[in-house]
């Protein structure tokens, strides 16, 4: 089992490693230009790897333990304690994953279905919004109760994504550039979930932070991201444009 664990550790780490570099490609590129499709593509299929590696192995952790993680029983008298919080940081990357999946799978879909958004009530489309949303409201209960800010910003962010794209499958009317901005919004979205994951099991140990400033980079990538999505909501999305496009 220690040894399929860390062959998805592997995965896990050369997927991730491989779209937060090709994160900037589609970003950066002309909209609808054929490297903006082609590697949009690929990052989102490597996005899903991310997530589903990343899912996979926070459920091993959530059930064997100290089997596929031996070093957290290397002290005795701690390996309650440093058990408990494996298995908080487990359910953080579960959160994460999900939020990766939904996002992808969103701004997939929205583009898909730009003309006809009857097409978005899909019972898997519903179910991951749906159940990012619920993660996130738990998450942030935990979070609240245990004083710990990066699980409270994070299911916050997770209900905020979850609850807005349901809102925006269920509308009646939109404005006829509001996939534009849900698409986009999706993408970032995943990108905001790649580079914190990044920055909590990596980065900090390349920074060597600790406390509020540790605490400020686990945060900063969904502060910035979430800057940077409402900025291009009001560009592509301006509020003075009349709903045009009904769901059937």
């Amino acid at each position: 089992m220690l040894t399929i664990y860390q062959t998805i550790i592997a995965i896990h780490v050369l997927a991730g490693a491989f779209a937060l570099c090709l994160f900037w490609i589609p970003v950066l590129a002309r909209k609808g230009s054929v490297n903006h499709k082609r590697f949009g593509r690929i990052y989102g299929t490597s996005m899903h790897t991310v997530a589903f590696s990343g899912i996979t192995m926070s459920v091993l952790v959530l059930i064997f333990g100290v089997t596929v993680k031996p070093e957290l029983a290397a002290v005795p008298h701690l390996t309650a304690a440093r058990l408990e919080q494996a298995y908080v940081f487990a359910w953080f990357l579960i959160h994460l994953g999900i939020l990766i999946h939904c996002a992808i799978i969103h701004g997939n879909q929205v583009l898909e279905h730009k003309k006809d958004r009857s097409g978005l009530k899909k019972p898997v489309t519903l179910a991951i919004s749906g159940a990012l949303a619920l993660n996130g409201a738990l998450l942030g209960i935990y979070g609240l109760l245990n004083s710990m800010i990066l699980l409270i910003a994070f299911g916050a962010l997770g209900i905020v994504i979850g609850v807005s794209n349901l809102v925006y499958i269920f509308r009646k009317k939109v404005s006829p550039t509001a996939w534009l901005r849900e698409h986009l919004g999706a993408y970032l979205g995943s990108g905001i979930g790649a580079y914190t994951a990044f920055i909590v099991f990596g980065g900090s140990s390349i920074f060597q932070a600790t406390g509020w400033l540790q605490t400020a980079l686990w945060i900063a990538p969904g502060v910035i991201g979430s800057i940077f999505v409402a900025k291009l909501s009001r560009k592509y999305d301006p509020p003075r444009k009349a709903a045009a496009i009904k769901v059937k």
